[in-house]
């Protein structure tokens, strides 16, 4: 009788392939959670990183267009009116003579007005951007100084409030 089946096989081998596979089943669950996580945290920072680049884009275009008037500016302002050193929400400038189409004297204003940076009373920034701080710090006031110009913008997405985005630039009046 040394090939006669085996009438009484232990108990603790049978039903041991279903024991494996729920643990395989359960490592196999567990690793596609970690994976699955992986992936939307990566694509949640992915969003992040492309709003705060559209932010960004946005915020260089409306600070580029503020400096390229100022190269052929004077009399920067806080106020549509005196020259004194200021800190406000409104940058006025005029431009020289001769540099325009419309001649001499032409002031252009940027203005905070509602989240949107408008220049002349025309938006500059797109309604999926709240711009919140628009901050101008003038200095200088007598003609022969070099007036300096510090302008801070602080904008957010509107889709995504808790992404922000500060910029900051800086010129100096050029004497003519």
């Amino acid at each position: 009788m040394k090939n006669a089946p085996l009438l009484n096989t232990p108990s603790t081998t049978r039903g041991s392939l279903l024991l494996e596979l729920l643990l395989a089943f359960a490592v196999i669950s567990i690793a596609m959670t970690v994976v699955v996580d992986a992936f939307i945290s990566s694509q949640r920072s992915y969003r992040v990183m492309a709003e705060e680049g559209a932010l960004t884009k946005t915020l260089t275009i409306v600070l580029e267009n503020i400096t390229r008037e100022a190269r052929v500016s004077q009399f920067f302002r806080c106020a549509s009116a005196g020259t004194t050193p200021c800190t406000g929400t409104s940058f006025y400038m005029t431009h020289i003579e001769g540099l325009n189409a419309q001649g001499a004297g032409e002031d252009i204003s940027y203005e905070l007005v509602g989240g949107v940076i408008q220049k002349d009373s025309l938006d500059l920034t797109p309604p999926s951007v709240n711009v919140t701080d628009f901050d101008v710090r003038i200095i200088g006031t007598r003609p022969q100084d070099q007036i300096q110009a510090l302008v801070t913008l602080t904008a957010s997405s509107v889709d995504s409030p808790n992404v922000k985005v500060r910029l900051q630039t800086s010129f100096t009046e050029r004497l003519y």
